[in-house]
Parts: C-alpha cells; structure tokens; sequence
C-alpha cells in the first residue's frame, strides 16, 4: 500500500479508508462504492461504484488465508471475488439497518469474523440522541472465525445492522462480494457526481443481477 492520510481517505487519492464518527473504520479494497452521508439524497438505488483503480487492491493475505478458503470449501468457485471490506469496530460502535445495494452487488454475500463474538440482528429499527434499537426478528450469532453467507431474501428483503450492545470487543470483519456487471458507476473521482438524476436509474436500479433463488443464511466455522 502507499502512503499519507488525508482527512475521509488514505494512501493519497485513493477512497480505500472511510472513517466513521460511530468508532468504525471501513477499509474498501478492489471496488468501493458511495454510500450514506456520501450521498447528497440518500435513498435506495442511488449509490454508485467508484471509477476503477480508486481502490487499492485486495491483500495478498486476504486472498491466501480468507478467499482461498471458501474456495477449497466450495462455498465459492475461483475468482468469484472482486471486492473486499475490512471492516474494523470498536466497543460500542454500530452499523445501522440496510440492505447490501442490490443493483451493485451479486449473490452470495460473504464475511468472516475476528478478534471476538458478536450477533447480526435482521429487521431492527434505530433512534438517535439517545440511540435507541428496537428489538430484532431474528438475532444470528457470528462468532469469532466464523463465516456468514446471506443470499436469497436474507441478502435482498430484509435489512440487517451490529445494535452497539453486540460489540463488547474490539471486532473485525472482512466482507466479500462480487459488484455486478451493470452495477452504476461513477465516471470521475469526485463525490459531487455520487447523485446522478434519477432519470438515469431507469432499469439498473432492479437488482436484476441478484438471484432470487436459494434464500439462506448460512452460519459456519472455517479453520
């Protein structure tokens, strides 16, 4: 990797670090995508890959030890994956309740678990200052070194968060995912074009590239 830091990215003009206030770091590798307060409207649909060579590549250690596992395992045929986050909490900190872009990402959706315990809660609802989250329909145990593969409606119609409670330890996460090959993209390296008009959504927008079939959950420990 280069170096040098500049405020809301890293490693020169490259996107690969967003810095988080809610104690979250999300480090993108390969592809990243306009999300959140990136967004100018922030709805369903509107966010964006970046260009391409915006990211710096996967690490080779991700390949050897993470990839190439659920390879060998046949959770995933070679090459499936193009893009990578490493997403690194501390206690207290949170991912609010969203659905993984469907217009962007294919089936399955893959992460894997280190340093300590935590849950993945489906269907929650957050309030702020106080936060507040309602309880979950359904609470899944990701424990440390365990692999989680959503597909299917667990992946497509039902949100999913980290409630703050579910972090005692410092935790991370490394997400895998394959971006779609009529995923939107942004033409240039600037935010002020993540909101293109919505004119320009038209067919792109209906998760046309996700599979519907094999709804699931799969929860599992990997050596």
């Amino acid at each position: 990797m280069t170096s040098g830091v500049e405020e809301g990215t890293i490693y020169g003009e490259y996107q690969t670090l967003d810095e988080s206030p809610s104690l979250l770091n999300n480090y993108f590798f390969s592809e990243g995508y306009t999300y959140g307060t990136q967004l100018q409207k922030c709805w369903p649909g509107q966010e964006h890959l970046y260009p391409l060579d915006n990211m710096d590549e996967i690490p080779e250690w991700v390949h050897q030890l993470v990839i190439q596992k659920m390879v060998e395992h046949h959770v995933i045929p070679a090459g499936f994956v193009n893009s990578t986050v490493i997403k690194d909490y501390q206690p207290g900190s949170r991912i609010v309740s969203h659905i993984d872009p469907t217009h962007i990402f294919e089936c399955p959706i893959m992460s894997v678990s280190f340093f300590s315990d935590s849950v993945l809660c489906f269907s929650c609802k957050f309030q702020f200052k106080p936060i507040w989250v309602s309880e979950p329909v359904l609470s899944l145990p990701v424990h440390r070194s365990s692999m989680t593969v959503l597909s299917g409606y667990a992946a497509d119609e039902i949100t999913h968060c980290i409630r703050p409670q579910d972090i005692k330890e410092h935790r991370a996460v490394t997400i895998l995912r394959k971006t779609g090959l009529d995923a939107l993209r942004l033409e240039t390296k600037s935010l002020s074009s993540s909101v293109l008009p919505p004119s320009y959504a038209s067919d792109h927008l209906s998760g046309k590239n996700r599979d519907p079939a094999g709804d699931s959950i799969i929860n599992s420990k990997i050596d």
